[in-house]
């Protein structure tokens, strides 16, 4: 299984995807298995302590995460 089937992000999007502001979490819902902008890793650098590596991309995972707490919304 390789990384983008099994794992998330790190740290995991859980911990700060409902806390990123609009702006960011458009700029990550216009991604096509791109690399994560600045603003959203600068954002969770400030949420969670962590920086994301400069190449990380969502995973399968995080867009199904991303999807539920859309879902949960609507």
């Amino acid at each position: 299984t390789s990384r983008e089937e099994s794992d998330m992000t790190d740290p995991e999007i859980h911990t700060w995807w409902p806390l990123l502001s609009a702006e960011a979490k458009h700029a990550l819902e216009a991604l096509d298995g791109e690399i994560i902008p600045d603003l959203v890793r600068d954002e969770v650098e400030a949420l969670t302590g962590v920086r994301m590596p400069r190449e990380e991309r969502l995973t399968m995972r995080d867009w199904d995460f991303i999807r539920t707490q859309r879902e949960a919304v609507d």
